[in-house]
Parts: C-alpha cells; sequence; structure tokens
C-alpha cells in the first residue's frame, strides 16, 4: 500500500530539501509559481472472494498534494503482477482500464489463488507511486450438484454406458465422482465393484441377467458431498423394435431436376439385425399426380422419387428386422420449380494493373525500344455464388481476343498479355476480361479490368 497522506506529505517536503531528483520537477512553476509534484494514488484493501464471482479493484484517492498543479491529466493504469497457476486472465480481463475513469475496474477470475494486481496514476509527466492489491480467490463453500443421466437400456451382457458429466460445482471446482450400485435384479450377482472407472464421470457397466439396476451418484469439490442422483438400467433379453429414421427435411434446388434421392441410412435395429425398409408417400402438392410408383424402389435405404409438381411431398419410413415393425418416420421435401429459380451472381474480383519499364536508344533522331514481355494476371471468380446452391458453370472471355486465358471454364484462371511494342515514354493498353456465371436456367455477368503500362525509357 501506499504511504499515509501525512507521511507521504513529509516525504514530499524531505525529498525537496534534501534529494531534488526523487521528486520530478518538484521546482517547475507555472505562471502562477504553483510548482509541480508527481501524483500519489491509494489503492483500496485486499480482497478475498469466491471462485465464480467477479473481483472489484476500486482507488480510494488519488491525486496530487495541497499547493502543487492540478490542471494535468491522470490516466489510472491497473496491471497483473501475478495470477495463479492455470490462470489465463490479462489487462484484457480488466473491464475499464488506462482511462481517466478506471478508478474501478472488474474482472471475472478463472481459477483458485492469488491475483496481485498493481495500480498506478500518470499524467503526461510522471506516475504515483505503484500501489498493490491482493484478490484471494478460494472454491466458496457450497455444496456440489450431482447428475447422474439420462436412464439407459440394453441387452443382457451388453456394456451400459452411464453418463455423470452435467455434474457441476457452483464455484468451479473439480469434482471427485463416487458411483455405487444401489440396487440389482434377484438373479444378478453384480455390485458396485462391478462399475468400470467408478471413480470417473463415465464409468460402465455389463449386466449379467434382466431386470433394473439402479445406480447412484454422489460428487465432491473437495469440501462437500452432493446429494446422491439415481440413474437406472434396464435390461433385457429377447428382440426389441427397431427404429426408423426417414432423414433431415431437405429442399430441392431448381436446377437438380425432378428427382430427389431420399435418405433412411440413419434408421437402426438395437440388436443389430438385418433392416427391411418401406416407404411410402404420403402428402403430395396439389395437382400432382405422383404415388408410390413414383419411387424407384420402395424396399431400400435411399430410394429415388420423381416428382412432377413443384411444392411439398411427405415421405414416411418404417423398417422391419423381420419381427417387428419400427415406428412411421416422417419428413418432408420442398420441391423447388424453375419458376423460383434466382439468378446467380457473378464476381470476377478486383481491377488490375502492372507496369514494366524497357531499354530505348536513338539514331538519327528515331527512337526504338525492346519491347514489353507478356505479363500473366491472376484471375479469381470464386466470390461468384447461386442463392439457391445451384452448381454454377464459369466462362471468361475478352472482347478482342488480345489475351490468352489459361481455363476459361474455371473458376480460378490466368490471363497472359500479349507482347507490346513499346514506344519512348508511357504506353497503356486496357483489356476488359469478362465472367459469366450460369446454372441451368439464369446467368450473370462481372467485368473485371486490366491494365498495363511499358514504359521506354533511355
Amino acid at each position: 500500500m501506499s504511504l499515509p497522506t501525512p507521511w507521504r506529505t513529509l516525504a514530499l517536503a524531505v525529498c525537496a530539501v534534501t534529494v531534488t531528483t526523487a521528486c520530478p520537477n518538484r521546482n517547475d512553476l507555472d505562471d502562477t509559481g504553483t510548482p509541480y509534484c508527481s501524483p500519489f494514488l491509494i489503492a483500496g484493501d485486499d480482497l478475498s472472494i469466491t471462485l465464480g464471482n467477479p473481483v472489484t479493484l476500486s482507488i480510494l484517492d488519488v491525486g496530487y498534494d495541497e499547493g502543487c498543479q492540478t490542471e494535468h491529466t491522470l490516466v489510472i493504469q491497473w496491471r497483473f503482477d501475478a495470477i495463479p497457476a492455470g490462470s489465463l486472465v490479462d489487462e484484457t480481463a480488466l473491464s475499464i482500464n488506462d482511462t481517466e475513469t478506471a478508478l474501478e475496474t472488474v474482472f471475472l477470475p478463472d481459477a483458485v489463488g492469488s491475483y496481485v494486481v498493481s495500480v498506478q496514476a500518470c499524467d503526461d509527466v510522471s506516475c504515483s507511486d505503484t500501489d498493490i492489491v491482493v484478490a484471494t480467490v478460494s472454491h466458496g463453500d457450497a455444496a456440489p450438484t450431482a447428475l447422474a443421466g439420462d436412464d439407459v437400456e440394453v441387452q443382457v451382457e451388453e456394456r451400459a454406458e452411464l453418463d455423470g458429466s452435467a455434474s457441476n460445482d457452483p464455484e468451479g471446482a473439480e469434482l471427485e465422482y463416487s458411483w455405487a450400485l444401489t440396487e440389482v435384479p434377484d438373479c444378478s450377482a453384480l455390485n458396485s465393484d462391478s462399475l468400470y472407472n467408478q471413480g470417473s464421470a463415465t464409468p460402465t457397466i455389463i449386466p449379467d441377467c434382466e431386470g433394473l439396476y439402479l445406480v447412484s451418484l454422489v460428487v465432491s469439490d473437495g469440501l462437500q458431498w452432493s446429494e446422491p442422483d439415481y440413474v437406472s438400467i434396464t435390461a433385457l433379453t429377447g428382440n426389441r423394435v427397431p427404429i426408423a429414421d426417414a432423414g433431415d427435411a431437405l429442399a430441392v434446388p431448381p436446377c437438380e431436376g425432378q428427382t430427389a434421392t431420399l435418405d433412411g441410412f440413419g434408421s437402426y435395429d438395437p440388436d443389430g439385425d438385418a433392416l427391411t425398409y418401406e416407404w411410402s408417400l404420403l402428402v403430395a402438392p396439389k395437382n400432382s399426380t405422383a404415388n408410390d410408383g413414383n419411387f424407384d424402389d420402395t424396399t431400400i435405404a435411399n430410394p429415388t422419387f420423381t416428382w412432377d409438381e413443384p411444392g411439398d411431398y411427405t415421405f414416411q419410413l418404417q423398417v422391419f428386422d423381420g419381427e417387428f415393425w419400427s415406428a412411421p418416420d416422417l419428413v418432408t421435401w420442398e420441391m423447388v420449380g424453375l419458376d423460383k429459380n434466382k439468378r446467380p451472381v457473378a464476381n470476377a474480383g478486383e481491377d488490375e494493373s502492372a507496369s514494366m519499364s524497357v531499354t530505348c536508344s536513338s539514331s538519327d533522331y528515331v527512337w526504338t525500344c525492346d519491347p514489353c514481355e507478356p505479363q500473366d494476371y491472376d484471375l479469381d471468380g470464386s466470390g461468384s455464388y447461386d442463392p439457391d446452391g445451384d452448381d454454377v458453370r464459369f466462362t471468361w472471355s475478352e472482347v478482342s481476343n488480345a489475351l490468352a486465358i489459361e481455363a476459361p471454364y474455371s473458376a480460378r484462371t490466368v490471363a497472359w498479355t500479349p507482347e507490346i511494342e513499346a514506344d519512348f515514354g508511357d504506353t497503356t493498353n486496357t483489356w476488359d476480361v469478362n465472367l459469366d456465371v450460369s446454372d441451368c436456367d439464369k446467368s450473370d455477368y462481372d467485368t473485371v479490368s486490366i491494365t498495363f503500362t511499358c514504359t521506354g525509357s533511355n
């Protein structure tokens, strides 16, 4: 901490008499004879706070002693001198800093330990002595919360995976996990020791017979244990019902044509049995005559469907494992017609320019110059796009055909200027290169200019 005011005043008086260099510019007087003095600053008290809460640092007093110049602007500078191991905070974590108004600053600690923060007040001539504030951050004493995760259903002799990773501590302390098998079927010989990785957030267990297994979880923050949370494991024997997944709802872009390929590969059987697929059309747009016959094959995971009218089509999928049919799953696709096709947007990139100097010689007042060699320019149309997401085609061209274009049908290519006959002085040529971008129905174009200046000099 800085010296209290009476001691500070005495110290300033002593250094003014005995060691003038210790008080910067003590003898600088303004027009009224008022001397300049370095500013003083007194920071607030050290703090103790629990992790997860913000730390507010304040200045108790700052300014100049009586009888000193006061018209200078003071800037408050907070800095971290030390942080705990594992902390990532730096000066950017301080809410207000390096300003006239930073009499208070706030930061959020990210680790337990001591944060040593220094502060100074500086004007355009000198700075105050540095004062120190220590913020000690601890875990606090709120109990953690155990969350054992969702209930699990598995087959007998199949691994059941538990997940308590959502458990938490209000102060952010690292947790210790303790799982226990609290209830098992009469036929089971398992106990808590049967839990694999029992001290982790994600243990596993393999039920040995059919029935309900109850598992408890408690967590500790090093100071307190949580209340228990429970998760059940249902172990089954025999066949389980398969699950149908008709895929995501999609919009088919106008240029995709009148076919759509559905995706039922997300369907599965919990027992790993082979599946049989059954697709059907439930809803079609008005005026459509489409039916199940518009599928190329209703019994595969990814059939192709041919539509006849733009609009929404709703499909149903069920799967069969040889014993049970799944519940149906529905998906709706929007088939977009060409009447809603949006024009692509061409972007040929920025205009480009270059220059070259060649040597000229004079004979009988006639200048003869070396030619300027061909130059290459990178053309980039990759900024072009189609609002519908359609694939687009690129075509680069130059009206005079003076330029050579390396790959005229690529988004990126190279254009070569011809050899230029030079004259004494500047010869400037400009070529306009067009980029045409088209989808299946519409197109757009943009132009980029290439300028080359050939300068002949002696």
